[in-house]
């Protein structure tokens, strides 16, 4: 029997699951209002799209990261930035929950989480899981603000694998969450596991930078001294050549 939990308007059901918003978004890999040594985590929504058949979390983990790619707005600015991570999938198959394929179990507190373009999405691991996000996860590798999109996840609201000991990713009915929700982020309906539909994908905990020290420049009234004092040596040593 089909789960159709979500309340979709008929333009929402009318859409393709491919298509992508024209807005551009400017990639923020430092939220704004945190301080060097603040831990946080960032997270997305693919670019490509994919099946749910496999039942391998680690299949959905290497797609996610290699959405990710060198020439990615998300890619490059993370370089300029100096920050390195590993991506998860948030999803679940029946023997991997969502909240522990992604070390978000509320059973700890962790950090908080940001979509790639600067915005709060979580507070911690129980705000991820509470059954609402603060954003829409929206906003892909490529810079790319997406409408009505489906998104395999498997996973309940709580971060649970499945529902009723089925629809988790690799099964043949499998949940999913939606980018322009808040409350079905993660879980509004199901699909048939060999559609094709995006993932959402989370960051291992990134730390802010310390800025570099700032470089040491001479006071002007040193600066002039070392100027004279270098004139002089100059000088002298011209003299001596000529002797």
């Amino acid at each position: 029997m089909k789960l159709q939990l979500g309340i979709l308007s008929g333009v929402a059901l009318a859409a393709t699951l491919g298509t992508a918003g024209a807005a551009q978004a400017a990639i923020v890999v430092v939220p704004p209002g945190l301080n060097p040594g603040d831990q946080y985590r960032l997270v997305f929504v693919t670019d490509g799209t994919r099946d749910a058949t496999s039942t391998n979390i680690n299949d959905y983990n290497t797609f996610v990261t290699n959405d990710v790619t060198p020439t990615s707005a998300l890619a490059i600015a993370l370089n300029a930035a100096g920050l390195t991570t590993t991506w998860k999938a948030i999803g679940s198959t029946a023997s991997v929950a969502a909240r522990d394929n992604t070390g978000t179990n509320p059973s700890s507190t962790g950090v908080p989480i940001y979509l790639i373009d600067g915005n709060l999405v979580a507070n911690d691991n129980a705000d991820l899981w509470d059954g609402q996000v603060s954003s829409k996860l929206n906003l892909t590798p490529s810079n790319t603000y997406l409408g009505f999109n489906f998104v395999w996840t498997g996973t309940s609201s709580d971060g649970t694998g499945g529902l009723g000991g089925a629809y988790f990713l690799g099964s043949g009915l499998a949940l999913v969450g939606q980018t322009d929700q808040t409350f079905g982020w993660v879980f509004s309906s199901d699909q048939q596991a060999s559609s094709s539909l995006r993932l959402y994908g989370l960051s291992s905990i990134l730390t802010v930078p310390t800025p570099p020290a700032p470089v040491s420049v001479p006071e002007p009234s040193s600066l002039l001294g070392y100027i004279t004092l270098g004139g002089l040596m100059l000088g002298g040593a011209v003299r001596k050549a000529r002797k």
